[in-house]
């Protein structure tokens, strides 16, 4: 073993540790933010501030989940680690065409999708949106994609329009407004 291999296993626990102290800070800022719209609300039971705070729970929650998966992937909270792309000791893969193509496509779609939001709206933008990221990230089973983003459209729905009587965007282009509405009120019925 070489000098160099341990101290790119302290480099790969310390870059570990430190996403998620990231995440955590964030979601603490956001939990201590969140003191400034906590109101009783005539409407809602549970008030403005209940999905915010969801939301920071699964922030958090997700923060540790993929620091305990990445521990745990490094074997016995050290030792060498296997990355996906086979390197040992967190050591630099090159990437080939494919994976920039997916990766620049998983930095652009998102931004498309924001920009689409208040054009077309939550109702129609979501549902492609879904699919089309399920399969820049690599699921191939037009079958997995449908259902899978079908429940989760569902769920989606179900949440903000039932539950925490959110607001979505209902895009203002013609045709998608009008389909946008017509679903609103089908799930508030």
């Amino acid at each position: 073993m070489s000098a160099q291999a341990p101290e790119k296993t302290a480099g790969s626990r310390r870059l570990l540790l430190a996403e998620p102290a990231i995440w955590l800070i964030i979601a603490a800022g956001m939990w201590v933010y969140s003191y400034r719209f906590d109101q009783e609300l005539s409407s809602y039971a549970l008030g403005p501030v209940w999905w915010p705070r969801a939301v920071i729970v699964l922030i958090a929650l997700a923060a540790v989940g993929t620091f305990l998966h990445d521990m745990r992937r490094l074997g016995t909270w050290g030792g060498t680690s296997r990355t996906a792309a086979g390197t040992l000791d967190g050591g630099e893969a090159e990437m080939d065409g494919q994976a920039r193509l997916r990766l620049g496509a998983a930095i652009v779609v998102p931004l498309i999708y924001a920009w689409l939001l208040p054009r077309a709206g939550y109702y129609i933008a979501t549902p492609v949106f879904i699919a089309t990221y399920m399969s820049i990230l690599g699921v191939s089973r037009w079958r997995t994609i449908a259902l899978t983003t079908i429940a989760a459209y569902a769920a989606l729905l179900l949440v903000f329009t039932r539950l925490l009587y959110i607001p979505l965007p209902t895009g203002n282009w013609p045709g998608f407004y009008d389909f946008s509405n017509w679903l609103l009120v089908l799930l508030r019925a």
